[in-house]
């Protein structure tokens, strides 16, 4: 196909203009830039303008269709004809008459899209009108090719129309003898010569000649009978590498294109310099989320590592209240109140009790607001940290995707009390303890009646036997001795075992509630650094949202980047 440098060069920079107008779009340009780009597109896609200019039965006609590999334009055209055709590419085939001498053909042909033909009538049948309308065509043409006939290649209407003609606009002229097969080799050197020579006496120079003959051409190119034959004999060969040279190095086409890289180039690399320093400023941003992240996960293991020093004063106030029950407890179970649990139970139990947990309460509670205290103290200590690191390390755009208020310590403290004040009433006032010197107290009334018992009996039994018999009153008076002496072991023993239960069991407690506050006090820690991280969510999501939309454009950017590369290296050759 003619022109096929140029068409191929056109394409690729079609392809690159169009790859950046679609990496424009998805980084939502401005419509200027947009624009801008849409009309570099339009205009590099300017068909080549070709015009034919001979006699009527010059073999104009033929030549094009010869040209194109297809009949489009008629052949044998009547001399009365004096129309100007231009073929241009349509969906469906039409004509429009632009004028009375002017009428523009469409044709659902693919290379119309690249070609715009215009085929003049016959010069020596022109009028003054038609000389006007060629004479406008010629200037803005990337080829006129003059034809003559080797039937009468002698016309001077032609030279005349050349007369018209500014010499600047001549260097884009090719001369071609047609119908080439109706005379010999030694006739057509003749002509060759000839023309040669005319043209240098009227124009000043020559222009490339070409004998050839369309029909031949066509053949090779449609009937596929001994096609290489036909094609050597047609003498297209020559001139089709004529015709590529000259759109090849067409200064107008060759400029534009030219002029069109280097602003597509300029466009390409302002969107890939957004797109490096967006990729950048994301990458950043990330790296210092993570760095956000590791330190929120020391500073948490510091902060939990501190829980324990935070209830310090919880465990040792718990141990105070222990030693206090005991000694309150060892001052309720005298030796004779030890004895009376024989007949029964008496009020003081339950009251004990009560007390040792109201003092607990009272005593613990203090401590537990210092060490929620502390802890407050610790995690506000933190927020002035985080804020310094969005200001300083943070991208603009990413500072406004942090949420920024400032945690509700005074909540957050007041619900962590209210959970550990809950939590201390359940422990405190469990009935374990209570339980526990309930069933000691029953044990020991148990252990005591035999021995009562005995010492009683026998007391009554010596009063008795006193009055009748001094040895076995000796004998009952040992014996309830006896009883009492054991009654008071096991007296003192079961004081003993319900002092160490009770502090077992409040030991018990006090491992108990240290525990359930601990878990409580890590529970708040938790909520509180996740909700620091939450706030960094909406971050972080724009971020790997960005990288997505980002990565992809710098891709496409690199590729444009190469090929338009290639394209501008074709374009310098």
């Amino acid at each position: 196909m003619i022109a096929d440098n140029y068409l191929q060069l056109r394409t690729d920079l079609e392809t690159a203009l169009g790859g950046l107008l679609k990496l424009g779009s998805e980084m939502r340009r401005d419509a200027g830039t947009l624009d801008t780009l849409h009309g570099l597109l339009t205009d590099i896609r300017e068909p080549l303008l070709f015009v034919v200019v001979g006699e009527v039965k010059a073999g104009k006609s033929s030549l094009l269709n010869a040209l194109f590999r297809q009949e489009f334009a008629k052949v044998d055209v009547l001399p009365a004809t004096d129309r100007v055709y231009i073929f241009r590419f349509g969906a469906e085939e039409k004509s429009v008459e632009i004028s009375q001498q002017l009428t523009e053909r469409y044709l659902p042909i693919p290379f119309l899209r690249d070609f715009n033909v215009v085929d003049t009538p016959g010069t020596n049948t022109m009028v003054a009108e038609h000389q006007t309308i060629t004479e406008n065509f010629v200037p803005r043409a990337d080829l006129v090719l003059f034809v003559f006939s080797v039937v009468n290649p002698w016309s001077q209407s032609a030279w005349d129309l050349l007369k018209f003609v500014q010499k600047k606009w001549l260097k884009n002229v090719v001369f071609v003898l047609q119908q080439a097969d109706l005379r010999n080799a030694s006739e057509i050197e003749v002509i060759h010569r000839h023309l040669q020579d005319t043209a240098m006496q009227k124009l000043g120079f020559t222009p490339p000649i070409f004998p050839v003959s369309a029909r031949k051409a066509l053949l090779a190119r449609t009937t596929g009978l001994d096609p290489e034959r036909l094609w050597q004999e047609s003498g297209f060969g020559p001139l089709e590498e004529q015709i590529n040279r000259m759109v090849a190095e067409s200064g107008v086409r060759m400029l534009k294109l030219q002029s069109t890289a280097r602003t597509a180039g300029v466009v390409l690399e302002e969107l890939a310099e957004e797109i490096s320093g967006a990729v950048e400023t994301i990458l950043r941003d990330e790296k210092h989320l993570g760095r956000v992240s590791e330190f929120l996960q020391v500073r948490k293991d510091q902060t939990l590592r501190q829980v324990a020093g935070f209830l310090r004063g919880v465990e040792q106030a718990c141990r105070e209240c222990s030693k206090q029950g005991t000694r309150l407890l060892e001052e309720k179970l005298s030796f004779w109140r030890t004895w009376r649990l024989v007949w029964s139970r008496e009020q003081w139990q339950h009251d004990f009790q009560t007390d040792v947990e109201t003092r607990i309460r009272q005593t613990v509670e203090p401590q537990v607001e210092n060490a929620v205290q502390l802890l407050e103290t610790d995690l506000r200590g933190l927020w002035p940290q985080l804020q310094d690191a969005i200001e300083t390390q943070l991208a603009s755009e990413g500072k406004t995707r942090v949420q920024k208020t400032v945690p509700d310590f005074a909540r957050q403290r007041r619900e962590l009390l209210q959970s550990i004040q809950l939590t201390l009433v359940e422990r405190v006032a469990g009935k374990g303890v209570e339980e526990q010197l309930g069933r000691m107290f029953r044990e020991t009334a148990a252990w005591l009646r035999l021995p009562v018992g005995v010492a009683a009996a026998g007391g009554i039994v010596t009063i008795i036997v006193a009055m009748s018999s001094a040895a076995v009153a000796d004998v009952t008076g040992v014996l309830a001795a006896s009883a009492a002496v054991i009654g008071t072991i096991v007296a003192f023993s079961q004081r003993r075992k319900i002092l160490s239960a009770y502090e077992k069991e409040m030991e018990k407690k006090r491992v108990e509630l240290s525990a359930a506050i601990e878990a409580q006090m890590k529970h708040a820690i938790d909520l509180f650094y996740k909700e620091i991280s939450v706030a960094f969510e909406p971050l972080a999501t724009f971020c790997t949202t960005e990288r997505k939309r980002y990565e992809p454009l710098m891709q496409q950017a690199g590729k444009l980047r190469e090929k338009l590369g290639e394209v501008s290296s074709s374009l310098r050759r």
